[in-house]
């Protein structure tokens, strides 16, 4: 973790409303993905309006062993971000624990992510409901309510979803829709509810345009994500059979879903020789710019995206992505940013990798360039801070 860390109990800043953000993993924690760099980036955005406080556990996604060097049960400062942050002890926590430090920080605004975790989000919400939060909740469900999210343990998501609404609890929070597809599920599902669309913030930090070797016929690609079907790796590995170029495919991300893991070994297996598959794991943010310099094409078919921080990763560091349309991020060929295609459509991602492998170095870094430039002027003409001062008013 950056930062100073000092334990102490925050004294609230003169005339600047508490914050409290309840996340489930938070830095140094990066296996759970996205949702924790949409909370670090709201840190860094708004630390000058509110008085920020993270209520998170001591424990990275599918670890047992908590994090080194950190100080659990306290308030740590962290003068990176320039909040306060709370580790709770993963093994053995319990409700009382989480409602615990709720009732000590009293917050004007509560911010809750996801939708369906059982201990940061639906007890806190009982707690809203049953009249122990007096402070304003938000919640941001972060792409839970999408078709292809829900299909995923239906059985448990949908009497969710009705326990939810006999509660009336979308009339007593206000929904946070990080686009208007976000804001149209919400509505399906709590209609008469206050939803407020405020886009995720962007990481800010660019480095200078760099390009890197692409030989003709030759095609380096990337694949970022938690390895789990709705990121659809194993989709991506079937295109790659039936490709005659040679192309390199370099895999990062945690293991999430075993069993599906093991049918994406299956297919890597039975690739020809033409294509290589390289597996490196789960890697920090701080490792992601290099590894994506190296590659010629970020890739990722995925069936519903609510951001897709690993997709803007890329075009941060200036290469073109082949993604599906089921992300924010459309017509990006319009830009020369990329491709965003229909899932239904395989042939056409093939016809991508095929063309863009035969690319020359002065073709390539046009996409490049041009990736670059999309996401710099994404950075520049964001209206994503304004937003949430009006999410959190």
């Amino acid at each position: 973790m950056t930062g100073t860390q000092k334990a102490s109990c925050r004294q609230p800043m003169a005339g600047l409303k508490k914050l409290l953000i309840i996340v489930d993993w938070f830095v140094p924690g990066f296996k759970a993905g996205g949702p924790i760099q949409s909370c670090v980036n709201i840190c860094i955005a708004l630390k000058n309006e509110y008085d920020i406080y993270v209520l998170t556990t001591d424990t990275d996604h599918g670890e047992t062993a908590p994090y080194e060097n950190i100080i659990s049960d306290k308030w740590i400062d962290n003068d990176a971000l320039g909040v306060y942050i709370f580790y709770m002890k993963f093994k053995g926590l319990k409700p009382a624990h989480l409602a615990a430090q709720i009732a000590f920080l009293d917050a004007d605004i509560i911010y809750l992510n996801h939708l369906f975790a059982p201990l940061f989000v639906v007890y806190p919400l009982w707690l809203k409901f049953s009249g122990k939060i007096r402070g304003k909740v938000v919640v941001s469900p972060r792409g839970a309510l999408y078709d292809s999210a829900l299909s995923l343990k239906s059985y448990k998501k949908k009497p969710m979803l009705k326990v939810y609404r006999w509660m009336g609890i979308h009339h007593q929070v206000t929904f946070h829709a990080t686009n208007k597809r976000e804001q149209e599920a919400i509505a399906k599902y709590f209609s008469g509810s206050e939803i407020i669309v405020a886009d995720n913030l962007p990481d800010s930090n660019q480095q200078a345009f760099s390009t890197c070797t692409k030989e003709a016929g030759k095609l380096n690609c990337i694949f970022i994500a938690r390895i789990v079907p709705i990121k659809n790796l194993l989709y991506l590995l079937e295109i790659l059979k039936k490709i005659s170029e040679q192309v390199t495919l370099t895999v990062v991300g945690p293991v999430e879903n075993e069993v599906y893991w093991e049918e994406c070994k299956v297919a890597i297996t039975q690739m020809p020789g033409n294509i290589a598959v390289v597996y490196l794991g789960a890697k920090q943010k701080d490792q992601l710019a290099g590894l994506i310099k190296q590659q010629h094409l970020f890739v990722m078919p995925t069936t519903g995206e609510n951001f897709g921080h690993s997709i803007f990763e890329a075009l941060l560091a200036g290469r073109p992505v082949l993604i599906s349309d089921q992300t924010p991020w459309l017509n990006l060929q319009e830009k020369a940013a990329g491709w965003d295609l229909p899932l239904a459509e395989p042939e056409k991602f093939a016809g991508v990798i095929k063309d863009l492998a035969h690319c020359d170095q002065a073709q390539f870094d046009h996409y490049a360039k041009s990736s670059w430039q999309f996401a710099n002027h994404f950075i520049n003409n964001s209206l994503a801070k304004e937003q949430y001062l009006k999410l959190f008013q």
